[in-house]
């Protein structure tokens, strides 16, 4: 469960994100433990119970299929989203240290991972994700442990300069919505968290494959254990990163000072032993390669049992299996190819925030109307979904000033998708209520006529 949420961009991104401000970010994770003790107690009895493989198959049963249908699209646009993001990553990471071409590597990797999740199935996903998380958190150690001692002066030195500098802030309480703050970062993980959890088809795939309910719990809190201390670890490298620089200004160049998330590819290309490097960089080839491969599977489950199952019923297993396989490969390819097209992209954890914002708007919402009321009807919930959407697009498109004459959304784009999942949980009960009332005054109006 761990690696498969944490990748890369964990070890690429997060130390651009602090290197170039503080540690702020932070504050997202902090949710987790909450988050956590909603899962186990009501998502993982849930799903075990109610599903076979795919997610939205709750959506179906609750709501009918057009919900099931908008669940598993935004999960699929998502997941191209980000398996194309960590893709680029460690391609950028690589050529960084090397300075081999970024399009040949992130060619080379991408057809490499298809190939073994085309043959491994789940079971070669699951093992590369065991690796990938022994490989990470060591590559994160042994980055920590070098910033500390290698530095002229001692560990309290570098840890003094960063702090003067005010590398270390965790949190702002400005009260101006329209900025970061502790307040918009303590939303913006419980959401994005609570999204995680109840509706990714790859962390939903985990709690089906766990021996017993009790087990995928115990699982979930680990996990979640483990990524509190990797966001930790690689954003205090991202800040100390800032003050090793600025001591020996000499060693990083301004053409890599300019993009934060070139910077520490760089260190570990051109300032750690070259066995520690080596070690770091099978880190993040093992990252990238298993949460591709888990991604590639998921996705060829969803497409598997939310379509190909419904359209093509009467076919053979030999039939579905090579669909299963050939969607993995289509969407190897299409992952390449967005990957070479986010090569524009200046801060990966930015554009990686106002991305999940953006898309994957009201899913999360539809999960909390299923699972906590019973009066939601699907009609309630298709008014509330539509109303949530055209809020999402006006706030993304307006708050990034991308159409002129709409009117500006008044808050920081991190509010985006809390507030979509808001509007539907919020909308879509209303609607249910009035949608109800409705129907029992034509039925009594059919009785009087009677």
């Amino acid at each position: 469960m761990f690696a498969t949420i944490i990748s890369s961009w964990a070890f690429i991104a997060l130390p651009g994100k602090s290197f170039k401000d503080d540690l702020q970010y932070l504050m997202t994770i902090s949710t987790l433990p909450i988050v956590t003790i909603l899962a186990t107690r009501f998502l993982i009895p849930l799903f075990r119970n109610k599903i076979k493989l795919s997610a939205y198959e709750y959506l179906e049963q609750r709501f009918g299929l057009p919900a099931r249908v908008y669940g598993n699209l935004a999960f699929i646009i998502v997941h191209f989203g980000k398996m194309g993001a960590i893709l680029y990553l460690l391609s950028l990471a690589i050529s960084g240290m090397t300075g081999w071409n970024i399009f040949v590597l992130i060619a080379i990797i991408g057809l490499s991972t298809v190939i073994y999740t085309f043959f491994g199935g789940i079971e070669g996903v699951v093992w590369a994700d065991v690796t990938q998380g022994f490989l990470l958190v060591g590559g994160g150690i042994i980055s920590l442990g070098f910033l500390l001692f290698s530095v002229p002066g001692s560990a309290a030195h570098i840890m003094d300069v960063a702090f003067q500098a005010q590398k270390f802030k965790l949190m702002s309480f400005n009260f101006d919505w329209n900025t970061i703050s502790v307040y918009v970062l303590l939303c913006f993980g419980f959401n994005y968290y609570l999204q995680k959890y109840a509706s990714d088809q790859t962390v939903v795939q985990r709690y089906l494959l766990a021996p017993s309910a009790k087990k995928a719990s115990w699982a979930l809190w680990l996990s979640s254990g483990l990524i509190v201390m990797v966001w930790v670890m690689f954003m205090m490298i991202g800040a100390l990163l800032w003050a090793y620089y600025q001591l020996q200004p000499n060693l990083l160049p301004d053409a890599i000072r300019a993009y934060p998330d070139k910077v520490f590819p760089y260190f570990i290309g051109h300032q750690l032993p070259t066995g520690f490097s080596g070690f770091i960089l099978v880190g993040l080839l093992a990252a990238t390669m298993s949460t591709l491969s888990s991604d590639l599977n998921c996705l060829g489950a969803i497409l598997f049992d939310d379509y190909y199952n419904k359209l093509q019923q009467n076919r053979t297993e030999r039939q579905r299996l090579l669909f299963s396989r050939f969607s993995v490969l289509i969407s190897g390819f299409l992952c390449v190819l967005l990957a070479m097209a986010m090569t524009r992209i200046h801060s990966m954890a930015d554009a990686a925030f106002d991305f999940v914002s953006l898309v994957s708007g009201g899913v999360l919402g539809m999960y909390l109307l299923g699972i906590f009321t019973r009066r939601c009807n699907s009609n309630g919930l298709y008014v509330g979904l539509i109303i949530g959407v055209l809020f999402i697009l006006w706030a993304y498109f307006s708050g990034n000033n991308q159409i002129d004459w709409l009117p500006k959304f008044p808050l920081h784009n991190l509010w985006i998708g809390l507030s979509g999942n808001m509007l539907v949980f919020s909308i879509g009960y209303l609607a249910s209520l009035v949608f109800k009332k409705a129907i029992l005054n034509s039925k009594n109006q059919n009785t009087n006529d009677k």
